[in-house]
């Protein structure tokens, strides 16, 4: 698959590959599925559901690529997938393309029985991965996450809410206002400080992005509290 290149390969916390703590990818599955009881579920989903990549316990050096997988396990969950069929699909394809986090892929599918990537053999028909290449009918993953925004064939921001930007290529992938390099962790606590009109004068951008990282903020805190 041309579009998954080398720059994937084991580069973990490098710059524009994102760093996150696990307390972050609780938070982030929680509020894009809009359900705590998932966050809780990213440990599991570390260790049964995908395979293993390098990480320093302790460190936050999990990458936007690992964000967006659990985007993915969430979806294969919701459709009935149990964790070691997804993965075998996610070694499977790690092993085709030659990636460690294939499901940043856009072309990640699921019949809810089987998962598929996008080759096409047959027309009307693709590979089942976690089948090794048995063939059957599927539908696009990615259109379930629609805060999720790709670019040449992968995973490259994601829009948890209006002015908030998560973009592994911004600020390490930290969440800031988007169109900007503020984090909203810096714009909610100056906020708490000089309020929503002085924060917006300060820093020079709309009111509404201001209360957007206050409630972007106050949303992560209670998805881990």
């Amino acid at each position: 698959m041309s579009t998954l290149t080398d720059d994937f390969l084991l580069t973990r916390g490098n710059l524009g590959h994102g760093v996150y703590s696990l307390k972050d990818l609780r938070a982030f599955v929680a509020l894009d599925g809009g359900k705590r009881k998932e966050g809780e579920r990213v440990p599991d989903w570390l260790a049964s559901a995908l395979n293993p990549v390098p990480h320093e316990r302790w460190r936050p050096d999990y990458s936007f690529s690992d964000l967006i997988s659990l985007f993915v396990v969430r979806e294969l969950r919701r459709k009935g997938h149990l964790p070691r069929a997804i993965r075998d699909a996610e070694a499977w394809l790690r092993d085709k393309w030659k990636v460690d986090r294939p499901f940043r892929s856009d072309e990640i599918r699921s019949d809810g029985v089987n998962i598929f990537d996008g080759d096409e053999p047959i027309p009307g028909q693709i590979e089942a991965a976690d089948l090794h290449g048995q063939q059957t009918m599927r539908e696009m993953v990615k259109d379930r996450l629609e805060s999720v925004s790709y670019s040449e064939g992968r995973a490259a921001y994601w829009v948890p809410m209006e002015h908030v930007l998560v973009d592994p290529r911004v600020q390490f992938g930290e969440p800031v206002i988007a169109g900007t390099r503020l984090s909203t962790d810096a714009v909610a606590d100056a906020a708490s400080n000089f309020g929503q009109q002085g924060t917006a004068q300060r820093f020079g951008i709309p009111a509404d992005a201001v209360r957007a990282a206050r409630d972007f903020e106050r949303r992560r805190a209670a998805a881990v509290a």
